[in-house]
């Protein structure tokens, strides 16, 4: 999509060329020298306006031009507006997408963690009646160990839940 259209900030220059031709009334020629646009644009915008025909040419008044100018930038910015919020919505949204299909990774994950049971679980970590413990040196060590433990409850839920009622023991 395009930038904010760059002669809307240009409009009071614009005004002041327009008013200083000497004829009041402006051609489809004054539009494209003034606004700096192709024929075809320029007679987009002045058609509106046109209250006179002299020839295959509109002519219309400079004040009139202005004011549908002013219109044109209003709507224009508003436009411009309206779709920057948009792609920056669309942005958010596929970010959004983006993050729950690929999670951040806390720590890498080798087979055998993934594969764990709760009666291979690390040293230092245990289940009993009512408390999870976790011992450990670093703070990776500890991502490691609790991402072990999560895999190992993972496989097996059943078992979990008997352990942390105090129903079973951890073998081993």
């Amino acid at each position: 999509m395009p930038d904010k259209p760059t002669w809307c900030g240009q409009l009071k220059e614009i005004a002041e060329q327009l008013r200083a031709l000497p004829d009041r009334r402006v051609d489809r020629a004054a539009i494209e020298q003034v606004r700096g646009v192709g024929r075809r644009r320029a007679q987009q915008i002045l058609a509106p306006c046109v209250s006179r025909q002299v020839g295959a040419s509109g002519m219309a008044d400079c004040e009139v031009v202005i004011q549908h100018l002013q219109r044109l930038a209003a709507a224009d910015v508003l436009a411009y507006e309206r779709r920057r919020r948009v792609r920056v919505a669309e942005h958010i949204e596929e970010l959004r997408r983006s993050r729950l299909q690929r999670p951040a990774v806390l720590v890498e994950a080798s087979v055998a963690i993934v594969n764990r049971d709760l009666d291979g679980l690390p040293s230092g970590v245990s289940v009993t009646r009512g408390q999870i413990t976790v011992r450990f040196e670093t703070a990776t060590e500890a991502l490691e160990k609790l991402l072990a433990l999560a895999m190992a409850i993972g496989n097996d839920q059943d078992r979990f839940e008997r352990l942390a009622a105090g129903q079973e023991l951890v073998r081993g």
